[in-house]
């Protein structure tokens, strides 16, 4: 089983939607035989800070050797995603 995680907001300032959720899933699909995305937001606060983070995460049944083909279809589907679609932070 590999497991990659995307760190998506950071790149695109925004959440990973429904829809490119599923563009992932089905660009996986070409190189591995089955594959499990989860989109993830987590909340860190304290007395003194705030953070929100989102990612997505992927586990795919792939071999060692489909391990870089899965992890270029993330890295590429994330820049896609960014391009398409980003939202710059609010100023101060």
């Amino acid at each position: 089983m590999t497991e990659i995680v995307v760190n998506f907001g950071p790149l695109s300032g925004r959440e990973a939607t429904l829809a490119e959720v599923d563009r992932l899933a089905r660009r996986l699909l070409e190189v591995t035989g089955q594959v499990r995305v989860h989109a993830v937001r987590t909340h860190d606060m304290g007395p003194e800070s705030e953070s929100i983070v989102h990612q997505v995460v992927v586990e795919a049944d792939a071999s060692a050797d489909r391990a870089d083909a899965v992890r270029d279809i993330c890295e590429d589907w994330a820049l896609d995603c960014a391009e398409e679609r980003s939202l710059s932070p609010l100023p101060l």
